[in-house]
């Protein structure tokens, strides 16, 4: 969680203390650049750390953003776990003829893995996906997945990293704000 401090708060006071409803429109604006630039850091610091694709992190962040009357920004990740063909599977498309054992890396850095009796197929819609058979017989099949993005934004570093780009932003941010509405000498 991302806070202005009682220094920021009293510093900004001070500063714009003679103009009506400056401060919480301030702290708005402040907070809502602050969860843009947390959003795109979140899917960089997934990126750094996954073999995701940066469309598969960005599809399932939402942000909530804050009014003056309400100065409040939310970041939500929410999705399941996320097909394991979008992360590094090789071999890269589906050939029934080749005997060639599927492997996959999930996190950077680390070597790939083998998925036992797994195979690559292609459905009706063209979505390829990572398959292992569910029982004896031929059908049915099973999709294997890897982590979710929630699961992924939950890493040690990742949040760490967020957190740090977006209090930076925020101080940044809301330098800037005051900066405008002293300049302005009003809230529009």
């Amino acid at each position: 969680m991302i806070e202005f401090t009682s220094d920021q708060i009293a510093r900004a006071e001070r500063l714009l203390g003679n103009i009506k409803g400056a401060l919480p429109a301030v702290q708005a604006r402040a907070i809502n650049r602050s969860l843009g630039s947390a959003r795109a850091e979140a899917v960089r610091a997934v990126r750094a750390e996954y073999t995701v694709s940066a469309e598969a992190v960005r599809k399932t962040i939402a942000t909530k953003n804050a009014t003056p009357s309400m100065p409040l920004g939310i970041i939500i990740a929410t999705g399941t776990p996320i097909a394991m063909s979008k992360f590094d599977v090789s071999p890269t498309r589906p050939d029934p003829k080749a005997k060639r054992s599927v492997t996959v890396r999930v996190k950077k850095g680390s070597g790939r893995k083998t998925v036992k009796s797994a195979f690559l197929a292609r459905m009706g819609s063209g979505h390829v996906g990572v398959f292992k058979r569910a029982g004896k017989k031929r059908l049915p099949i099973e999709q294997r997945f890897g982590p979710s993005v929630p699961q992924m934004l939950g890493s040690d570093n990742v949040t760490r990293q967020i957190e740090q780009k977006a209090r930076e932003t925020l101080d940044a941010r809301l330098d800037h704000e005051i900066g405008r509405i002293l300049e302005r000498g009003t809230v529009r």
